[in-house]
């Protein structure tokens, strides 16, 4: 069950529905395979070595929708950096453990449905891929 997220950067802040929320974790290796001479070809390759860096990035991908085109304006502006500088997005989420979560947007979807002639209607829908860290 997903619930409802705030987005707030800067002066701007958005609200949007959830349908779906992804966790993605990932790890980087850094492997090589020692050579094998002429001499002890006969031995067969050597195993792989694998070296854990530690480098793991957290992504979250977030797919909802929008239910005003002032919402939609708002969101483009905090995924243009809402005036503030480089400052991570703050975003709330009820059913996240660690809410709030200081998250920078790497990527945004917009499609307009077409919709959204009640209040309850959602008008755009919206895919939200964030990358957690801190400035640099």
């Amino acid at each position: 069950m997903t619930s409802n997220i705030t987005i707030v950067k800067g002066s701007y802040s958005v609200t949007v529905h959830t349908a779906e929320a992804n966790d993605d974790y990932k790890n980087k290796f850094k492997s090589f395979t020692p050579a094998t001479t002429k001499q002890n070809q006969s031995n067969g390759p050597k195993d792989t070595k694998v070296i854990d860096l530690l480098m793991v990035t957290h992504s979250i991908q977030f797919n909802g929708y929008l239910k005003t085109s002032t919402d939609r304006d708002n969101l483009i502006k905090i995924f243009k950096g809402a005036e503030a500088e480089g400052a991570p997005c703050i975003v709330t989420y009820d059913t996240y453990p660690n809410s709030p979560l200081s998250l920078f947007i790497e990527g945004l979807t917009i499609v307009e449905t077409g919709e959204g002639s009640s209040a309850n209607e959602a008008k755009y829908k919206v895919q939200i891929n964030f990358i957690e860290g801190v400035s640099a």
